[in-house]
Formats: structure tokens, sequence, C-alpha cells
């Protein structure tokens, strides 16, 4: 079964992309994929799981904060078994996340991989990607108007996993 939906920053329909983000990441986090996928040219480390009102303690495990960002997230997914991959845009901005990533992370199964001319926005999980022109920073989930397109489509999700390992691993895979 395949599900589409388009998602905007700006919402006009009531969905925010920030809703959507947060929902697909807790989707993971209560049954973890082998290997995830975040591909983009831009990246600070977001709010992206807002946990005020503690309605996702139980996803979350023992002593979960209130708010948990994307370097956190991507770390404790690894925490749970999986390969996580993370390409970037060479560019002083995103060190700063890639280093607290690289700080919350298990180190083995953490990849980074990087590109000059980087462009392309995706997250890919077990069963759904996330495509689209938002980068995945503060102006990218917050101010900028952009659009996303959420796939829930466990055979598509696969396909762009095994294009993401020829296109950054190479035979590797």
């Amino acid at each position: 079964m395949t599900a589409r939906r388009t998602v905007r920053t700006k919402p006009r329909n009531g969905l925010a992309i920030r809703d959507v983000l947060a929902a697909a990441l807790l989707s993971e986090l209560c049954s973890p994929c082998d290997e995830f996928w975040l591909v983009t040219g831009w990246v600070s480390d977001v709010v992206v799981i807002d946990n005020e009102t503690r309605q996702f303690d139980a996803v979350l495990g023992n002593n979960p904060s209130s708010n948990m960002t994307l370097s956190e997230v991507l770390g404790e997914l690894t925490r749970r078994g999986t390969e996580i991959h993370v390409a970037v845009r060479r560019v002083d901005h995103n060190e700063a996340f890639v280093e607290r990533l690289s700080r919350s992370s298990i180190p083995n199964l953490l990849h980074l991989h990087s590109g000059e001319h980087l462009h392309e926005k995706l997250m890919v999980g077990g069963d759904w990607l996330l495509t689209g022109s938002m980068n995945f920073t503060w102006n990218g989930t917050r101010v900028n108007e952009e659009s996303m397109e959420l796939q829930l489509d466990q055979a598509e999700a696969a396909r762009h996993r095994l294009e993401l390992r020829t296109r950054w691993i190479g035979e590797r895979s």
C-alpha cells in the first residue's frame, strides 16, 4: 500500500511539516529500521520532537527530555540498533550538527558522507520517505515556505536506500 501526502511548512490546511517530521521519527523510535538516511544540503540541530507535555515518554525511554533535537533522535536510533547515514554539503554551517550527532551516536553505526554541491533533501526510514524542497534547518522547518512529500511505501523506501547506498557507499552494501 502506498500513501502520499504533500505537506507545507506554512500550513494553510492545519498540518505542519514539524508534526509530520515528529510523527515519522517517532515511528522509527517505536520500530527502528536497520538503515536510516538523511540527505540534505543544509542541516541544523533543530528540535524535531516536542515532548513538553510528556506525551511521548513511553517511546523516548528512560529520562526523556522535554524536546529532542535531530541529532538526539538519530543518536537514539543508533542506540536502538539502526545504522544511520547522513550526507550533507561540505560547508561550515553543517559542522555543528555533525559534531553533535557524532557525540550522541554509537560510532560504528553512524556513517557520514559529504558532497561539495549537495542540494538534494530527503529522509528515508524503514517504510517511509520524506522528499521535497526543505532543508532540515530552523528556516527550513519554521520560516521558509517549503513543500515536502511524505510517502508511506516500504518498497519505495527500500529502493531509495539502495540508490543512496550505491551513490554514497559504492560497492559496499
